[in-house]
């Protein structure tokens, strides 16, 4: 999820490819993804064409129709109504508050272990540096949007597209060198076809899933593209067809390296990194690739700790909040929400003192922020069927292709595999007590979903006030 900057000039298939492919592509979940083995590939293509796909097209659409700042608020609001809209944009800032924890270890797991592996999984240590790292960048957004714009652009450049090449790059040259090494197979039909008895299928599926999120935040160009009904619909295919594949290699790297019991969702990747440059004799590069995936993760923090705020804050104007946290100061940075977003996120970084082992706490918000995501989305997709019954009138300079048969078809299969995705992921690995995750689960989804009812309920008190005075 990186960084995208408005330009005044129509843009290209090529240019809209890149925005899509840069803001989606992340190396941070694939450890779990390669947890599939070999069996990745036929997962990938699943949810590419039937989460995926589905989700770029809608949302392109939903944000030419309503192009208003909001975002995916604005898009409930339009439809069905303030409350839904409500609804909707929690759900997008609930699963990113649940994001930065894991995100963070991500960062410190891959920062620290050419110098001193033990500390990832020190859970008083990352609880410590969880907090340091989320509050600087928090104070980085408050007082100095400039540089957070610079932060972004270059840490995104160096720590995305670099990593990502390089790791499949040398997982061709270790497959190829060395066939015997690999701890994968692509040899038979079996090893690519999808095997469903896999212990913890869910957990690793939700890993899939969630590598492949944020296209929302990419559809704010479709009304800049150049004859959008013809441009968006190529863009979004090359783009789909792009990411799955650089995933996929990527995903299909890491498991040829690194043994199934000794993947983890912290360190997966410089494991990966690690056994290549053993083999090369070039483990003096570890501490540089490590830096630059630190970097580039930086940059994708960065801009998430400012971007669901936006939204929210549109929605604080409406009155769903108390007017102490409706504020911005001369930057245009909602202080307010950005305070409260870091006191939830401290809070929350106490699991990592609640559970045996930092992996199994990364694991269970990893889960739990996918749900929450998939709950944002199936409201997306709701929103994108009223809009079509019911504002037949408005211009759309985007449309899902098909006409009535694209548009059932592209919400039926969104809502089914956000539906499935949810179901599936409660299949936790086996290294997590199954009654302990599904408690834990259940309840931190109540306990993020009430906060929309109580601001529903504040907003109502706050009309009828109004209407009374």
């Amino acid at each position: 999820m990186g960084n995208i900057v408005k330009s005044a000039v129509k843009l290209s298939v090529f240019s809209v490819v890149m925005i899509t492919v840069t803001s989606v592509d992340s190396i941070r979940n694939l450890p779990g993804v390669a947890l599939f083995g070999s069996h990745l590939i036929s997962f990938f293509l699943l949810a590419g064409f039937c989460y995926f796909l589905p989700t770029a097209l809608v949302c392109a659409e939903m944000s030419t129709t309503y192009p208003q700042q909001g975002g995916v608020y604005n898009w409930g609001k339009e439809t069905l109504g303030p409350s839904f809209g409500f609804v909707t944009v929690w759900y997008q800032y609930a699963e990113n508050i649940v994001y930065y924890p894991p995100l963070i270890s991500f960062i410190i797991a891959t920062g620290v272990y050419p110098f001193a592996p033990h500390l990832a999984n020190n859970n008083i240590f990352m609880l410590v540096m969880i907090n340091v790292i989320f509050w600087s960048l928090t104070l980085v957004n408050i007082f100095g949007l400039k540089l957070s714009s610079i932060i972004t652009n270059v840490f995104g450049m160096v720590g995305l597209i670099f990593p990502i090449l390089l790791i499949i790059a040398l997982g061709g040259y270790w497959v190829i060198s060395d066939p015997s090494a690999s701890h994968i197979s692509l040899r038979t039909a079996s090893d690519w076809l999808p095997d469903f008895h896999q212990a913890g299928i869910g957990a690793s599926f939700t890993a899939i899933v969630l590598s492949l999120t944020g296209v929302e935040i990419t559809t704010a160009y479709a009304t800049e593209v150049d004859n959008p009904q013809r441009t968006y619909p190529r863009a979004l295919l090359l783009s789909t067809g792009l990411i799955l594949l650089t995933l996929t290699l990527c995903s299909l790297s890491i498991a040829a390296v690194v043994p199934h019991n000794d993947s983890s969702l912290s360190e997966g990747i410089i494991l990966a990194f690690k056994a290549f440059f053993e083999d090369l004799h070039l483990t003096f590069l570890l501490p540089v690739i490590a830096l630059a995936i630190v970097f580039g993760t930086l940059a994708s923090l960065n801009n998430w700790i400012i971007a669901p705020t936006k939204s929210l804050f549109v929605a604080a104007q409406d009155h769903f909040l108390p007017k102490a946290l409706a504020k911005e100061n001369k930057s245009k940075a909602p202080v307010p929400l950005l305070l409260l977003q870091g006191v939830i996120v401290t809070i929350l970084s106490l699991a990592f003192i609640l559970v045996p082992n930092v992996n199994e706490g990364m694991w269970l918000l990893n889960i739990l922020m996918t749900q929450l995501y998939m709950a944002m989305y199936i409201c997306v997709f709701i929103s994108f069927v009223a809009s079509r019954c019911k504002h037949k009138h408005l211009d759309r300079p985007f449309r899902v292709p098909g006409g009535k048969v694209g548009m059932v078809l592209a919400a039926g299969l969104g809502i089914a595999s956000s539906v499935i995705t949810i179901i599936v992921s409660f299949d936790v690995p086996a290294s997590i007590n199954q009654n302990v995750a599904m408690f834990s689960l259940i309840i931190g989804f109540i306990i993020f979903s009430l906060p929309a009812i109580f601001a529903i309920i504040h907003r109502r008190k706050y009309i009828k006030l109004t209407q009374e005075a």
